[in-house]
């Protein structure tokens, strides 16, 4: 017989080891349909985004000749930067969309299985939908907010540094905007999970959490992220290999040299592309659930919600619950 674990509670207060626990745990089980999701969701945009990530590689790497047949120097030049920027934007774009439907379906996943008695047991891409779709609003909004915020007071610190000219006021400005970016990471999972919240004061409240829980979130994000990144350099493998043999072959006769500038070889380079994108995203999911579960734990630290949620289950349990005035009639 198979025993059930416990359910991974998303307003509990954890140590910092507690909290990869809960990572992983929730992961491990919740796997299946997370690999589902970004299947439906990320894989198309994938296929897109390899494109255009093989169109900048064309540009950037030296190996790939022949790309700009232009006669003029100065025309070629013009030329590899309009493609280099046109496909750095595609790239980008499709980085910024990637980002926040992995953000819909993780914070959807950890929404529903959080109010949901059947935590994710046999739910359907259909059943998680309106919450997913609800997140990539939440999600869309806060990024452009974000956003907005980051390029104004990044103007602001370099218009201060070319007036005053004092190097250390620069330092200082830029070490206080990294820090508001740790801090104000926490913004986006409030205005997610805290339905009552505003955007703005979601902003507030993320920095408030972010700020007390400092050097925690830090640490953590700093972990998971390194983690990430040696996990996801595992996907990366098989582009880096048909990459570098690519380059030796070019190098060699002209036999070789066609074979490695065939469609079927580019074929594979970019499927390798999609892979390591793919890749990327499944395992960019852990930062997100990190981010997730640290607000559970500060926000639970500071304003006990769970406490709250209960009160407010008991009470529309007692609304629908009629026997006790139904009691003389059995």
């Amino acid at each position: 017989m198979q025993i059930e674990r416990p359910k991974i509670e998303l307003y509990q207060v954890r140590r910092f080891g507690e909290k990869f626990s809960a990572i992983f745990e929730f992961i491990r089980e919740n796997f299946k349909f997370l690999l589902r999701a970004c299947t439906y969701l990320l894989l198309p945009l994938c296929l897109i985004q390899g494109f255009a990530m093989e169109l900048m590689m064309k540009v950037l790497t030296p190996l790939y000749g022949g790309t700009f047949d232009m006669s003029d120097d100065v025309e070629a030049g013009q030329g590899m930067l309009i493609r280099l920027g046109f496909s750095y934007l595609g790239y980008f774009v499709c980085i910024l969309i990637g980002s926040i439907l992995l953000s819909g379906i993780c914070y959807g996943m950890l929404k529903y299985y959080h109010k949901s008695p059947n935590r994710l047991r046999n739910v359907t891409m259909s059943d998680l939908k309106p919450t997913i779709i609800q997140v990539v609003k939440r999600s869309l909004a806060m990024t452009a907010i974000l956003t907005t915020l980051f390029v104004g007071v990044l103007v602001f610190v370099v218009f201060c540094a070319s007036l005053s000219g004092a190097l250390l006021l620069v330092i200082i400005l830029i070490i206080a905007l990294v820090a508001c970016c740790v801090a104000i990471s926490l913004a986006l999972p409030v205005y997610v999970f805290e339905n009552e919240e505003t955007l703005f004061s979601s902003i507030s409240r993320g920095l408030k959490l972010g700020f007390h829980s400092f050097w925690s979130l830090l640490g953590l994000m700093f972990v998971i992220g390194f983690l990430a990144n040696i996990l996801s350099s595992f996907t990366s493998i098989p582009w880096y290999i048909l990459t570098i043999v690519k380059s030796v072959l070019l190098t060699t006769d002209t036999t070789q040299n066609s074979f490695a500038t065939s469609p079927v070889y580019s074929f594979f380079v970019y499927l390798s592309s999609v892979f390591m994108n793919f890749g990327m995203y499944l395992t960019m999911s852990l930062s997100i659930f990190a981010l997730a579960f640290h607000y559970g734990s500060i926000a639970e630290e500071e304003d006990g919600l769970s406490v709250e949620e209960d009160i407010q289950n008991f009470e529309e349990l007692a609304e629908k619950d009629n026997d006790i005035e139904n009691f003389d009639k059995l």
